[in-house]
């Protein structure tokens, strides 16, 4: 083998394994080539190694879904950017979380892991730019990931089918984050930030209601919880595309035209007025039921 053929074995196989098996695969490679030929070899794998370091364009862009779900949209984002070689989509996951343990306060597990995947692509390349899409359950771990860890620093940040509080303290922890890097993309028939702010603690409706602050671009849509995956609307391609790439802030055509929120939807993710009432209600209802069957039993 002449080292010629090096280059253009190392160069393919870069060029042609997916992002997160080139190493394992170039390794293989190694272990099949003659002794004269691995100085060449580990220096242009050095080589390449350096050069994605090293790209003051790069972007990692780090994806975060919901409960009860695989994340199975991380696949449509890493399409929609599979022509733009200096963005490296990371799609990141976590043990399947239930709605009984959305419920309970019990949540570092998930915001642990992932804020380690966040520390290890900042290893992995160090002058990339931090950017993430964070979905339902997702947001509230970037909410709290901003709170918790102040060496974790994300240049840009989608939200959509958000559970963060309407009173999050963007301006405390996103202070590092300039004007406009903060989209959080509501859905105008989604219930499920309502439902977790009236049912359980610490989550808010801003999924459904926006946050209506200086920090936060709020966009409204006419959808529901998940609809920004249907392949149909294109979502991705027209509204996260251009904002991850240069921070374009496409208008939603909807914003126009969007009916008022119902005044129930509005107290229901009020907090002092959703939740008590919600507990208030389960409990008469538990006590109407025990009471009749009390009644029926003796």
């Amino acid at each position: 083998m002449k080292p010629v053929d090096i280059v253009t074995l190392v160069r393919s196989t870069w060029e042609n394994t997916i992002e997160t098996k080139r190493l394992a695969q170039l390794q293989a490679i190694r272990a099949t080539l003659d002794a004269e030929h691995l100085e060449l070899f580990d220096s242009l794998v050095d080589m390449q190694i350096s050069n994605v370091k090293d790209d003051a364009q790069a972007i990692t862009l780090m994806l975060v879904h919901g409960i009860q779900t695989d994340g199975s949209w991380h696949e449509l984002v890493k399409a929609a950017f599979r022509d733009v070689a200096h963005v490296r989509v990371k799609g990141l996951g976590y043990h399947c979380v239930t709605a009984l343990q959305l419920a309970c306060p019990f949540r570092s597990t998930p915001i642990n892991k992932i804020a380690n995947d966040f520390r290890d692509a900042r290893l992995m390349e160090p002058t990339a730019r931090i950017m993430v899409i964070a979905h339902s359950f997702g947001t509230y771990i970037i909410s709290r990931i901003l709170a918790k860890y102040t060496d974790i620093n994300i240049e840009r940040i989608v939200l959509c089918g958000s559970i963060i509080k309407g009173n999050y303290a963007w301006e405390k922890h996103a202070r590092h984050m300039a004007a406009g890097n903060i989209v959080n993309d509501v859905g105008t028939r989604d219930f499920y930030p309502v439902l977790a702010t009236f049912s359980t603690i610490g989550y808010g409706g801003t999924g459904r209601n926006g946050f209506k602050n200086t920090r936060v671009a709020d966009r409204y849509f006419d959808y529901g919880h998940s609809d920004f995956f249907e392949p149909d609307k294109d979502h991705i391609v027209k509204y996260w595309k251009p904002y991850i790439l240069d921070g374009t802030i496409v208008e939603s055509e909807w914003d126009s035209i969007k009916p008022k929120t119902h005044l129930g939807i509005m107290l229901a993710c009020h907090p002092w007025i959703g939740r008590p009432a919600f507990y208030a209600t389960v409990g008469l209802i538990t006590a109407a039921v025990a009471g009749l069957a009390w009644w029926l039993l003796t």
